[in-house]
C-alpha cells in the first residue's frame, strides 16, 4: 500500500534560531487530508572519539528538556554551508579538546521521525591529538573519559540515555566485535 502524504499548503509557526516549526496541511494517500506538525532542524553532526587504550571521550551536561545531566558523545548542530564532516571536526575540537587526523562515516539517525526532520550524522575517530576544549558561550560540559567497555555496560544499564549516543556505542561494538575496525 503506497502511504506516501502530498504537502498541499507548508505553514511556518515559528522560526527560531535553531529550530523552525511547522504545521503543514497534506493529502494523504487515500485522498483524506490532515495536519502535520513538526520541526525543521538543519541537522548537526556527533563523535565517538576512541583512543588506543580504549577509553571513550564524552560530554556531560544538563539538557533542560528533561532536566538532567546526560552524558553524550560529541556533538553539535550543522551550520549554514557546513558539511556534516566538517562540523563533526569542529565539534569534537571545540566540546573535548580532540583534533582528529580523520573520521570514518558511522552514518546518519534520524532522532525522533514522529516530529522532526533532523538528520544526525555520527562519525568515528580513532587517531586524534589531545589539546585543550573551547566550549560555545553558555555551554557548560565537564569532559569524561572512560573505558569503551564501561560505555557498553551503561547503555545496557540505561545510564546512558542519548539516542545518538547509544547508536554510536552500539554501531562500534558491532564493528569492533567483528574486527571490521
Amino acid at each position: 500500500m503506497n502511504c506516501e502524504e502530498k504537502t498541499k499548503k507548508q505553514n511556518l509557526i515559528y522560526n527560531g534560531r535553531i529550530l523552525a516549526l511547522y504545521n503543514d496541511e497534506v493529502t494523504l494517500a487515500d485522498g483524506s487530508e490532515s495536519k502535520r506538525e513538526y520541526v525543521h532542524h538543519n541537522g548537526g553532526s556527533s563523535v565517538l572519539a576512541v583512543d588506543k587504550e580504549g577509553y571513550v571521550y564524552l560530554v556531560e551536561q544538563f539538557r533542560y528538556p528533561y532536566r538532567e545531566m546526560l552524558l553524550e558523545i560529541p556533538a553539535g548542530k550543522t551550520e549554514l554551508g557546513e558539511s556534516a564532516y566538517d562540523c563533526a571536526i569542529r565539534e569534537l575540537k571545540e566540546e573535548v579538546g580532540l583534533t582528529a587526523d580523520s573520521l570514518i562515516d558511522l552514518g546518519v539517525i534520524y532522532p525522533s521521525p514522529g516530529y522532526t526532520d533532523e538528520p544526525l550524522h555520527i562519525f568515528l575517530a580513532t587517531s586524534f591529538t589531545v589539546g585543550e576544549n573551547n566550549p560555545d558561550e553558555h555551554e557548560l560540559i565537564n569532559t569524561k573519559k572512560i573505558k569503551f567497555a564501561e560505555a557498553l555496560q551503561m547503555v545496557e544499564r540505561n545510564e546512558i540515555k542519548d539516542a545518538k549516543t547509544v547508536t554510536a556505542i552500539l554501531r562500534y561494538a558491532v564493528e569492533y566485535r567483528s574486527k571490521k575496525l
